[in-house]
């Protein structure tokens, strides 16, 4: 009896045959079932044997989130704050210099072209001295000039020449003054003069007191020093726009209030002033602007007003 399964039953005196994995063979030997194992099943394909291939969802793609770089503002530099110390000639000295040394090339530059100025005003207004500059080894023509000097006229125009030169003078206080509010100065902070007709009227009391020196011998020289130190504060008080009147007697009140603090001042200046005499002049384009610079720190904080550091 044949095996339907495919199985060989082992004849008499023969080795048993494996078992065939791919079931039932035709009569050609070629598996009756081409897919391997018997209880394997076709896969069914619907629409004409093609498999209906799902579409793909697509997950949504996460956006990375982008990183911000950080942005820093710019570095910038500390804002001045007020100096509202009580003032002193210690603390008006030192914020001078370093108000100085700040802008140091304008302050230099620009003392350097009205220094120059100032010279050239002082000689075209004495005639005599220039002529005796001149012929310096002429003794005759030195004494001729000399004596052309001492008139009344020749005095007259010296003291034109020295309301001028103030007025040149009042270019440095302008910018000193300025320095008081911002500390770095610009040029054109020296030609911001409010109350120019105050100044043209205290060029003309500096003229006066000029002749006077001039004129009268010995005391002249003592009533100019007493006036100038008198006098100290009120550039100052007109280029903040105080009225000629007010600024005149508001400065010679500041002064006295404050009469040691002054006069210490002053005398340091002259004294610097005199040393100077030693670089041919030039030291004053530095020690002009420093004690500028002091005598505007302390108006300010005599009125009390601040002063930026």
């Amino acid at each position: 009896m044949s095996n339907t399964h495919g199985d060989r039953s082992p004849q008499d005196g023969q080795s048993p045959q494996p078992v065939d994995p791919y079931g039932p063979r035709d009569p050609y030997g070629r598996p009756a079932n081409p897919y391997g194992r018997p209880d394997y099943q076709p896969p069914q394909y619907p629409y004409g044997g093609f498999q209906q291939q799902q579409p793909v969802q697509q997950q949504p793609v996460q956006q990375q989130p982008v990183q911000q770089v950080p942005v820093y503002p710019p570095v910038r530099e500390p804002a001045p704050r007020p100096d509202q110390d009580p003032p002193t000639i210690g603390r008006a000295w030192r914020w001078a210099w370093g108000a100085f040394g700040t802008s140091w090339g304008t302050w230099v530059l620009m003392s350097l072209v009205l220094g120059v100025a100032q010279v050239a005003v002082i000689l075209l207004a004495s005639p005599s001295t220039l002529e005796g500059l001149m012929n310096a080894t002429d003794q005759t023509a030195v004494d001729a000039a000399q004596a052309a000097g001492q008139t009344l006229e020749a005095k007259a125009l010296g003291a034109a020449g020295t309301a001028v030169s103030f007025l040149l003078q009042a270019l440095l206080y302008a910018g000193a003054l300025a320095a008081t509010r911002t500390r770095r100065v610009r040029f054109r902070d020296f030609f911001l003069l409010r109350g120019l007709g105050g100044l043209v009227g205290y060029a003309l009391v500096a003229g006066v007191i000029g002749f006077v020196s001039t004129a009268v011998p010995l005391v002249g020289g003592l009533i100019q020093v007493v006036c100038t130190l008198l006098l100290l504060a009120v550039p100052f008080l007109l280029l903040k726009g105080e009225g000629f009147g007010r600024a005149l007697a508001g400065g010679v009140g500041l002064v006295l209030s404050h009469f040691g603090t002054a006069l210490a001042v002053f005398a340091i200046f002259a004294g610097l002033a005199l040393a100077s005499i030693f670089t041919c002049g030039l030291g004053l384009v530095v020690v002009a602007p420093a004690m500028l610079l002091v005598g505007a720190y302390l108006v300010q904080r005599w009125t009390g007003e601040p002063v930026q550091s």
